[in-house]
């Protein structure tokens, strides 16, 4: 289901004449047929790269498939006690959080 889209008057900075707005960033004046804000794509632009970050890699040690068998195995229970901290950690945090309410 759509939302219900919001109308209101805007001045067009262009023409300075009353136009109806949808609060989008490519509302038009309907006179001069510029844009009502002009800055608004390149302002929704910007929102939607702030909405696209990448998740930063977890910081764990590296196994490149290139180490020796055991040097692999080794790395896996450093990893293993890596995942184990941060799981202890996260459990700490919470209950602190969940005690103080």
């Amino acid at each position: 289901m759509e939302p219900p889209r919001l109308f209101a008057s805007k001045r067009c900075p262009h023409c300075g004449l009353w136009s109806d707005h949808q609060h989008r960033p490519d509302d038009r004046c309907e006179h001069c047929h510029e844009l009502l804000d002009p800055l608004g794509p390149e302002r929704e632009a910007k929102l939607q790269q702030a909405w696209k970050w990448e998740m930063p890699p977890a910081m764990l040690i590296p196994i490149p498939p290139t180490d020796p068998a055991w040097l692999r195995g080794l790395k896996y229970l450093v990893r293993g006690g890596q995942l184990l901290f941060a799981a202890t950690v996260s459990f700490i945090l919470w209950l602190i959080t969940a005690i103080a309410g």
